[in-house]
């Protein structure tokens, strides 16, 4: 990847992050990224395809540093790792909630690109969930639950932050839920 489309994204995704992609214009990213308005068009053919490239960027670097972070663990630790990733994320002075989310809540119906994105990241975030509940014998049931946490998780710690004592109860919570569905 040539360093000027690597600058752009970079710079359009810490923009839509910390703003909005409604609210972020081209122009903006264009000043920002310290790029001509005919280098982004070269590489990026409108704001929609921005978009998706940016999500699909950071779909792989996460997939990259959640897989980094359970390597060689399996069954509750993998997931334990999983979670604490999340809570590590969540105390990042640019954590706004997810930008997947955000990127569906604000395109429009056309924008089926968008949503598909999305929607594959989340889906292998839980299948994620799944292989490792799985391992420990749990059921789909309470894979629903842990990923279902989760995402809560998104927004209480966008909107009130996650303690580390709420932090901990929740893990300690869903670990008795994973070790006691193991065991049934």
């Amino acid at each position: 990847m040539q360093k000027s489309t690597e600058k752009i994204l970079s710079t359009a995704e810490q923009l839509f992050n910390q703003h909005s992609f409604s609210s972020v214009g081209v122009d903006l990213i264009r000043d920002q990224s310290g790029c001509s308005k005919t280098t982004l068009y070269k590489h990026f053919k409108n704001k929609h395809y921005l978009i998706q490239t940016v999500l699909k960027q950071r779909h792989q670097r996460w997939q990259a540093a959640i897989l980094a972070s359970i390597a060689g663990q399996h069954g509750l630790a993998a997931l334990k790792a999983l979670y604490d990733w999340h809570i590590s994320w969540f105390q990042q002075a640019d954590f706004k909630g997810c930008l997947f989310v955000r990127a569906v809540a604000e395109s429009m119906p056309q924008d089926r690109e968008i949503t598909a994105i999305a929607q594959a990241h989340k889906q292998w975030i839980q299948q994620q969930i799944i292989l490792y509940c799985q391992q420990l014998g749990a059921d789909l049931n309470v894979a629903q639950c842990y990923y279902l946490l989760l995402e809560g998780m998104i927004n209480e710690a966008l909107m009130n932050g996650i303690s580390p004592q709420v932090a901990t109860q929740q893990w300690q919570m869903l670990e008795y839920l994973l070790q006691a569905k193991s065991t049934s």
